[in-house]
């Protein structure tokens, strides 16, 4: 019985998914500014992506569109809760019981639930495998560790015979195709600006071997820098709909393809004559970069909301002596989306993302790794540390229910659409809720195991 009304079910899912996609086009569609050419007999009609221009912006600066203190005072990268967990005494036992869990040697209350299965385990240490060994504890933010990301590499074996680029924007031209052709999902150039650079870097390996004591060096780079190069990687949107270790798996993925992509882009670059350096979540914070860019905006969650992937993104970046072009910083709504959606903030299990409708420059955290002077949503990494722990992975909840982190084209060009009219804001985020989007659930691990790619 149950083998013939499940297909039934599945039908109805998707005949009201249906259903819905068109009634909410029929009732949007005279405040939408979808463009679309004419039907002409005889003429087979081309599809044409929507025109949201109307709704984006482009700015010169990001000061233009984010309110930064003049005092803006760089971060010191021991202060991020990750490194946190090898000095503080705080932060050390969670890290120490979350590794445990994570290698097996401490119980997980959550064994053999959906996405804590051993299939769904081994996925994510295969994944996480790949990161260590290509990146090491830089994966976390520690500096200049890993196979691929040698600073050795990428600043001293450089073709002696350098190659001059025509203007700045033929030389962009190239490296933005390079690095989308050897794996960067969408690329953008900054100029460099020292306030996103971390005011230390930590070195992970020595302060481990010093028993805990902080080692740390300035951040100073062995070359001026004059252009940054900041690249997405899209993860995977079946998996991060997962709870568990499949989620986990497709963050680490991502993290191994941040370092192979960057070592590839650097080599690119070093063979034509110039110096870099292939950076993850090390050297500096990577969403001002990124927004500098003109790849997204920041959202309430405190990460990248790109315009084609959303939340749905890890961000690497590459700092270089070659002079590009740089790209302009660009706004589609998202911060007014954030300030009425709450979403993000509703489903945290640990409540770790403010709910307040307006952002500020002060956050009221209570904890060191929340660095203030920019205008925004401030999180609490100590509380969803914690919650880590608890579930002995990490946790992508945040990302998964995002109204932007959509693969279906048209809810998420609707999402974007509406978050321009003032009561499009809530209408956005109840058709997501009620397409049934965002939601990490136990089904969606048979689902992706049952894909068929």
């Amino acid at each position: 019985m149950i083998e013939k009304i499940e297909p039934k079910l599945r039908s109805f899912k998707k005949d009201r998914r249906g259903f819905m996609k068109k009634a909410s086009l029929s009732l949007l569609a005279p405040v939408l500014p979808f463009s679309a050419e004419p039907n002409v007999p005889g003429k087979e009609r081309k599809k044409k992506k929507t025109d949201f221009a109307l709704f984006r912006r482009q700015y010169d600066a990001i000061d233009d569109i984010y309110e930064i203190e003049s005092n803006y005072r760089r971060m010191d990268q021991v202060n991020t809760v990750f490194n946190r967990g090898f000095w503080d005494e705080k932060v050390k036992p969670v890290l120490m019981s979350l590794v445990s869990k994570k290698m097996g040697m401490a119980p997980n209350p959550l064994k053999n639930k959906p996405g804590w299965s051993p299939v769904d385990l081994a996925l994510a240490s295969a994944a996480t495998k790949a990161t260590s060994v290509t990146v090491g504890l830089r994966a976390i933010g520690a500096t200049d560790l890993g196979i691929l990301n040698s600073w050795e590499t990428h600043t001293k074996e450089v073709n002696p015979s350098k190659h001059k680029f025509k203007s700045l924007a033929e030389a962009s031209k190239y490296v933005k195709r390079a690095a989308r052709f050897l794996g960067a999902s969408d690329v953008g150039i900054a100029p460099y600006d020292e306030r996103w650079t971390y005011s230390k870097w930590y070195d992970g390996t020595a302060s481990i071997l010093s028993g805990g004591e902080i080692k740390h060096v300035e951040g100073k780079f062995p070359f001026k820098v004059k252009s940054v190069i900041a690249m997405v990687h899209e993860m995977d949107y079946d998996a991060m709909k997962c709870p568990g270790a499949i989620n986990e798996a497709a963050v680490q993925k991502e993290y191994a393809s941040m370092a192979e992509v960057g070592f590839k882009v650097a080599t690119f670059l070093n063979e034509l004559g110039y110096r870099c350096i292939p950076a993850g979540n090390d050297l500096g914070l990577s969403v001002p970069v990124a927004i500098q860019a003109g790849l997204g905006e920041i959202s309430r969650m405190g990460t990248l909301i790109h315009e084609k992937y959303g939340s749905r993104i890890r961000l690497s970046k590459i700092y270089t002596d070659l002079e590009l072009q740089p790209d302009k910083p660009i706004t589609f709504g998202v911060q007014e989306f954030c300030r009425k959606c709450k979403k993000c903030a509703v489903a945290c299990p640990s409540q770790s993302i403010s709910l307040e409708t307006e952002p500020t420059k002060a956050p009221n955290t209570g904890t060191i790794s929340s660095h203030p002077g920019v205008k925004k949503w401030y999180q609490n990494g100590e509380t969803c540390f914690q919650y880590w722990e608890r579930q002995g992975l990490g946790c992508g909840i945040c990302v998964a229910v995002c109204p932007y982190n959509k693969k279906d084209n048209w809810v998420h060009d609707i999402s974007k659409a509406v978050v321009s009219i003032p009561v499009g804001r809530d209408v956005a985020r109840q058709l997501d809720d009620a397409f049934g989007y965002g939601d990490i659930k136990p089904g969606n691990v048979e689902e992706f195991w049952n894909k068929d790619d």
